[in-house]
């Protein structure tokens, strides 16, 4: 059996891993305090975005990949406290102690080239995991706006910008990650592409007349 294979076998064990988790009391007591706000359904769609986040690590192991969401994150930093139970788990679903993270990517710090990239790449792996389109938001993506997390991370798909990207308070731009993008198409008619608007054409090119007076 080649290496390609026994990791093929194994991720549907170490994804069941995942799936069987379960959360201890005191993690969901800790959510509560602090966010006195959610409900008990809240406390179990915190529960399934930090499923999600270990699928992603067990799908996607050499990947970097950067917590998207701060209350996921919490989460995640409470299941650690039970350093035996946590430790099984890891072994179960990862075949590794997979450490907590510092704090979870923030407006602040989406300009470091690293940690922009890393978001990205769990933003794309994240649709895959849940079958989104490019214009949609995976679940650890929209959780803290969704619960009205105070001081969650809240994402935008695109802002609009083409050559630049237009900032909006509170909001990580998730188009403008990677760069600026490309730069807006200069306004007017293009030299290379034919149009007709009923009244007038244009065959394109340098020189090049078409329509009839």
């Amino acid at each position: 059996m080649n290496w390609t294979t026994f990791r093929s076998d194994r991720t549907p064990r170490r994804l069941r891993a995942v799936s069987d988790l379960e959360f201890p009391a005191s993690g969901r007591q800790h959510l509560r305090n602090r966010y006195p706000h959610l409900s008990d359904d809240d406390i179990v769609l915190v529960e399934t975005a930090t499923r999600q986040w270990f699928r992603l690590i067990v799908r996607h192991p050499s990947t970097k990949l950067s917590m998207p969401s701060v209350v996921v994150d919490d989460l995640w930093q409470q299941l650690t406290l039970h350093t035996r139970d946590y430790a099984a788990f890891c072994e179960a679903a990862f075949g590794r102690h997979l450490h907590h993270e510092p704090r979870p990517t923030t407006s602040g710090d989406t300009t470091n080239a690293t940690r922009g990239s890393q978001l990205l790449a769990t933003l794309s792996h994240g649709r895959r995991d849940e079958g989104c389109g490019p214009s949609d938001l995976p679940l650890l993506f929209r959780l803290d706006q969704e619960l009205h997390v105070h001081d969650g991370n809240r994402y935008l798909v695109d802002c609009g910008g083409r050559g630049e990207c237009f900032p909006v308070a509170n909001r990580i731009c998730l188009q403008h990650l990677a760069g600026p993008g490309r730069p807006p198409r200069p306004r007017g008619i293009r030299g290379d592409l034919p149009f007709n608007d009923g009244r007038h054409g244009y065959a394109g090119g340098a020189g090049g007349v078409g329509g009839s007076n």
